[in-house]
């Protein structure tokens, strides 16, 4: 008999005791920060901008009111954020499932019960006496299951930081949204101000085609000078129409940023002059681990994962539990709290998986899978911010090259315009030069205005870049990319 108790010990326990025989599923991991250059290779061309990082509120420093507001308005109303933030609802009440566990649970019922046996007729010694028997019960109940190897509180680890994750996740559409907004905005403001070329740049085509007419009147041009600048001022109201179209498409999406209707919205602001070009800054590089809420957030899946092996592992453990039960019973109500009548019960169970199909190996290769899928996410969320960050800083500077550039550009083809109205005058060059000189300056004008957009959106790709609008001064700790495995 003994040795039947010893094979059957060794056939339930000696698959437990195996994977017990492998490394603690709890062992700390070795901890492998990311990679960080020493400096941006973009922000020497600024002086001071190596050790100076945008406001929290960065978008204030473009010295627009408007702006300002219309971000708040987004910040309260935006359906993204909402949502963002009924995210953050939900993972804190999964954490909040996912710690019960960690506590005992509770219980209480109460019954009673009343039978009846009525008058017998077979002829028994009962007669035709009536028997009513009553009975009352009340009972409460604890349990508590034991948490040996951890997986209860990797569980509940493992929601903690999905709900920091979801956080960070908040941040990074609000980060995005205040980004949109601005960008938008800036957009609106140089659509206004090609608008306003254009516009001047018709009527000036209009007049001149006007005192093409009389000259044609007068015998002094040809037909063929009236056609060319009727087809000049056709083309320039063609061009007007367009940039109405996308002034008007730019509100609208102004207004969904925002989360209000587009009936009765509009924008003061009628020229991006009307703002200030902030100044570039960059920053540490070290730094940019703590601002980006994206790299936080990756991080804090990393870690959930990590948490999730734990569990996993713990899973293949046997499990006990614990329950106490008390309660009374008695045969009158009156009676139920009686001394004599109270009910104690304790008792202890273990539960052991023995062969489950490979179900739990296979959660947890799951698990660890998941988790190197999620390093190399992490990985790639800190290049990508190092990548942004340095196109950003590289645009800011090249952009803002390129519009002192096109700005003389614009200046010179305004004074060849005016050469070529005087020469045209004394009769020394054909209309045509004229008119090629007229269409250069629309041509300068209009990219100077685009130029100036590129400068102002490059700053703005460089706050979010550099997660402007966001602050976190804790830790930045990153598990190994590969787990330990038994």
């Amino acid at each position: 008999m003994q040795a039947l108790r010893r094979f059957r010990f060794v056939i339930v326990l000696g698959p437990l005791l195996a994977v017990a025989g492998c490394d603690s599923f709890a062992e700390k991991r070795e901890q492998t920060p990311p990679v960080v250059p020493g400096k941006f290779q973009y922000a020497g061309g600024v002086p001071g901008a190596e050790n100076v990082w945008p406001d929290r509120q960065w978008w204030r420093n473009f010295s627009s009111k408007e702006l300002a507001d219309l971000i708040d308005q987004a910040a309260a109303n935006n359906q993204d954020l909402q949502a963002a933030l009924a995210r953050i609802a939900q993972a804190e009440a999964q954490s909040t499932v996912a710690a019960a566990p960690l506590y005992p649970t509770l219980g209480a019922s109460a019954s009673g019960s009343r039978s009846t046996t009525g008058p017998n007729t077979s002829g028994s010694s009962l007669g035709n006496k009536t028997i009513v028997r009553r009975s009352y019960q009340g009972t409460l109940s604890a349990s508590y299951q034991l948490d040996l190897f951890g997986a209860n509180r990797a569980a509940a680890n493992a929601g903690e930081q999905r709900v920091i994750s979801s956080r960070f996740d908040a941040d990074t559409v609000a980060l995005t949204v205040n980004a949109d907004v601005a960008t938008t905005y800036l957009q609106v403001l140089a659509v206004r101000d090609r608008l306003r070329l254009a516009n001047e740049d018709l009527q000036n085509s209009e007049r001149t085609l006007t005192i093409l007419q009389q000259k044609r009147a007068a015998g002094l041009v040809s037909d063929l000078e009236v056609a060319q600048q009727r087809s000049t001022a056709a083309s320039q109201r063609a061009a007007i129409a367009s940039l109405q179209q996308s002034e008007h498409a730019l509100v609208l999406s102004l207004s969904l940023l925002l989360g209000r209707p587009p009936e009765g919205f509009t924008v003061a602001a009628q020229s991006l002059n009307q703002l200030q070009l902030p100044a570039v800054v960059a920053g540490m590089p070290s730094e940019l681990l703590r601002r980006r809420p994206d790299i936080r957030r990756a991080e804090s899946d990393l870690k959930a994962a990590g948490y999730d092996i734990d569990n996993a592992r713990a899973s293949r453990f046997p499990s006990i539990s614990l329950t106490a039960e008390g309660g009374t019973v008695a045969a009158l109500l009156t009676k139920l709290l009686s001394p004599g009548t109270f009910i104690t019960s304790l008792a202890a169970s273990l539960t052991a998986p023995i062969f489950e199909g490979n179900r739990l190996e296979g959660q947890q290769r799951l698990a660890e899978a998941r988790f190197k899928e999620l390093a190399i996410v992490y990985a790639q969320s800190v290049y990508t911010a190092f990548t942004d960050t340095e196109t950003a800083l590289s645009a800011a500077q090249l952009y803002q090259q390129q519009y002192l550039a096109t700005q003389e550009a614009a200046n010179q083809a305004q004074l060849a315009y005016r050469l070529a109205q005087t020469r045209y005058d004394a009769g020394t060059i054909d209309f045509l030069t004229v008119l090629d000189a007229q269409r250069t300056v629309i041509s300068a004008n209009d990219a100077l205005v685009q130029a100036n957009l590129l400068r102002y959106s490059a700053i703005i790709d460089l706050y979010r870049a550099l997660g402007g609008g966001f602050t976190d001064a804790g830790p930045v700790s990153t598990p190994s990319s590969t787990p330990n495995r038994s």
